[in-house]
Parts: C-alpha cells; structure tokens; sequence
C-alpha cells in the first residue's frame, strides 16, 4: 500500500509539474528576475542556464521573484533564515501550501504520527514563526493529522526557554515540533525546574518532529534513545520539503517534485548522483519558480531500493561554504557531529581546526564525566579521518549554550577552519 501511494503521487505530481526547461522559460517570461537573468542566455538547453545563488538574489525586490500570474493569488509570503548573509524570498498561494502539506502526509511515519493523535491530541509547536515558513507549515501538518495544536513558537521574548518549559509541564504533549537543540533545551529546564513532574511529562512525549537546524543521524538517534521517542529530523523544509524522512533510516527525496542537480567547485554539474552542491529547480510551483537555484549545502545523493517505494537518497553534510578539505577529503559540519554524538548526548559542542591539531569542546548535557564515554575513541577516530591530532574536552552545561535564554539565531558556525589554506566563508546571521 506504501508503495502504491508513493508511486502514485509520484504520478500526480509528474502530470501537475513541468520539465526542468518548461519551468526555465516560464520563470523567464513571468518573473523579472529571471526574465534578466536569462536575457544573455538560450532557453534551448537546460544544463547551460546559469545556476542561481543566493547571492545574485541580493538587492532584488522580492517581487522580482514573484510570477505575475500569480500576483493576485499568493497568501503567504516568507524568507529563509538568511544566515548565509541573503534571505531567499518566497510566496505561496493557497493551492501551494496545501499541497505541501499534503506531501508531508506522503512521509512513511504519516501513519505513527495520526495513530499518536488518538492517543493523546496535544502538540506543541515551537518552531519560530515570522520570516519562515517553517512554523506555519508544520502547525498544519500537525492540525491535519488530527492534533489540538499549542501554536507557541520560539526565540521570541513572549517564547522564552523557561516559559516554552513551562508549557510543555501543563499541557504533557504527546507531540513536539521543534529544532533539535531547543529541544533538548526545554527537556532540561523542565528536569531542573520541575523534577517531580519531568518523568510524567517525558513520558507524554512520543514523537518528535524537528527541522531548521542541521541534525546528523548520530545525533537524531541519541534523542529517540535518552527521551524514548521517535524523532522524525525533516532537511531544507523551508526550500520546498526537499526530502522526507524514512523508518529505513534515510531521507528521500520525492520523484517529479524537484529536480536535483550536483555542481563541483567550480559550479559545473557532476550529475545527479554522487556528492555535490546542491541545486534545484521547482518543478511544481510556480508562483515563485526557482530554477537551477544553488541551496549549497554539501549533500551526497545515491540510488535506494526503499521497500517504501523511494528511488533516491539525500545525505547533507552541512553547508558547503562552512566545509572544509582536508586529508584528501571535503568534510562538512555533519560529518564531524556524526562522529561526537555517537559517544553521547551533549548539549553542544565545537570543533577549531588548526594547523596541527583538532581542538573539540563537548557541552555536558546529564551530568557526564569524561569517564562516562570513551573519549580516546572519539579522538582517534576524528584523526584517522582527517590525518591530524585531535583533543577532546567535557565542559559543563551551559559553557557553550546559555539555554534559558532566547536565542537570536540558529547555530551556524560549530566547525571553525582556522589554518592558512581555508576557504570558509563566515556567514552573517539575521
């Protein structure tokens, strides 16, 4: 049944979507951004269009993005967090925002997430709202599915940690949206501040859905283990639901919805297949079409055998302007947390490389002592895999995240290349 569905809406979304080139020359005679941005350019073959950056976006008025057939039927309007120094504008009409929480109904977990409703109807959603979509969609989402929904949000000065924690102890949601650290950061406040009803309420707790802040599978998987949940981790859903996450324990991404792309360094395609920098272009919505557009974030696509019927795999490893080359390899943030949370569950943690060493700070998140992991075991193997020394601390709680209070922004920056040859690029946050 799970395949015959996927396939079908594989289907739907083929007849509804167009080809790669349709949707290049309809953003070139709808939108003035891209009606510019092509005019030097043959709208005969797609693979030579210019692919799109976040950077060529600045400057631009929003509506510049905006199909003029749609002008008078979008309702939503939202931006990426812009930590990478340039929000990316979008606009929604009442069909597309349906229809993107109707794929999130395509995900594997579709039938856990419902089942849990019955059980018990509360969620608490506390994703921020405001420039992204992220906070309206997923409170829908879970609307759908058949919850009472607690809209809170977060990182705001009504939504503070401590009062988000509080929250949670009177309501004893069975559902809980969010990103992974503000999480983790409610869960401890509440074992602190309110001890005599932290077994009750973690025990309330059953699924946790979480998206805005990169979480390698290290890490998703030490949460379900330490709350004794199931935690559904959702990549780049700002950007269109890019991927869904699978029980098999990979994330797909949905035939005919988007068209992936792999550039190198130098922005020439790779393929489909392999790992790359990732571009895309819409293939289904075109109130705000985006073709060839460069996420960039460092991912590794591969063919699957899902027996849910997926035909393809993302993996990101952080974003490619924060990667760095080393030992002959171009590791990202992800690849480094991938490594530290299988030691453990920490708060937090960050990682300086120099020259001739690999200094990793690793935030104490219940009570652990060095003793508790073997912390020889994680060094050794971050050397082996970069070629160079490296030493790693246990601080205690709060060293690295002050957790009772609002954060500004997400965490960007947790893997700092400090040698001579690095090419990182420091993001500026909003």
């Amino acid at each position: 049944m799970d395949r015959l569905k996927t396939k079908l809406i594989s289907s739907l979304l083929k007849i509804k979507g167009k080809s790669p080139l349709n949707m290049a020359r309809y953003a070139a005679s709808h939108t003035k951004f891209y009606n510019n941005f092509y005019k030097n350019s043959s709208l005969d073959n797609f693979e030579k269009l210019p692919v799109v950056t976040k950077y060529d976006l600045i400057g631009i008025s929003p509506y510049d993005l905006l199909s003029d057939e749609f002008k008078n039927k979008v309702i939503l309007y939202g931006e990426t967090s812009g930590s990478s120094g340039s929000p990316t504008s979008a606009f929604f009409t009442k069909s597309d925002f349906e229809g993107l929480i109707s794929l999130s109904l395509l995900s594997p977990f579709a039938s856990e997430v419902k089942n849990t409703a019955k059980l018990n109807r509360t969620a608490v959603n506390g994703l921020t709202f405001g420039f992204t979509i992220a906070g309206f969609s997923f409170g829908s989402i879970l609307q759908k599915a058949g919850f009472l929904v607690a809209q809170l949000g977060a990182r705001s000065t009504i939504a503070t940690p401590e009062r988000m924690a509080k929250t949670i102890v009177k309501l004893k949601p069975s559902v809980i949206s969010a990103t992974p650290l503000d999480f983790i950061s409610w869960l401890k406040i509440i074992k602190l501040d309110y001890p005599d009803d932290y077994p009750t309420v973690v025990d309330s707790i059953k699924l946790l859905l979480s998206t805005a802040e990169p979480c390698a599978r290290s890490r998703q998987h030490q949460i379900e283990k330490f709350f004794n949940i199931t935690h559904i981790n959702t990549y780049a859903s700002v950007d269109g639901l890019v991927s869904l996450q699978c029980p098999c324990g990979e994330m797909h991404l949905i035939d005919n919805l988007l068209e992936v792309e792999l550039l190198n360094s130098k922005l020439e395609s790779i393929g489909p297949y392999g790992t790359g920098r990732l571009c895309f272009t819409n293939l289904v919505r075109k109130s705000t079409p985006m073709v060839r557009f460069l996420l960039d974030d460092l991912v590794t696509v591969k063919r699957s055998n899902c027996r849910y019927g997926y035909s393809k795999s993302i993996y990101p490893h952080g974003r490619y302007e924060l990667s760095l080359d080393i030992n002959g390899r171009t590791l990202g943030n992800l690849d480094f947390e991938e490594i530290i949370y299988r030691h453990g569950l920490f708060m937090n943690y960050k990682v300086d490389v120099y020259q001739d060493k690999i200094n990793i700070i690793l935030e104490d998140y219940d009570n652990n002592s060095a003793n508790s992991f073997n912390i020889s075991e994680l060094q050794n193997e971050i050397s082996s895999i970069t070629g160079t020394s490296c030493i790693a601390s246990l601080v205690p709680l709060g060293d690295l995240t002050e957790y009772r209070k609002v954060r500004g922004a997400k965490s960007i920056i947790k893997v700092s290349d400090k040698r001579k040859e690095s090419r990182q690029e420091m993001p500026c946050t909003l």
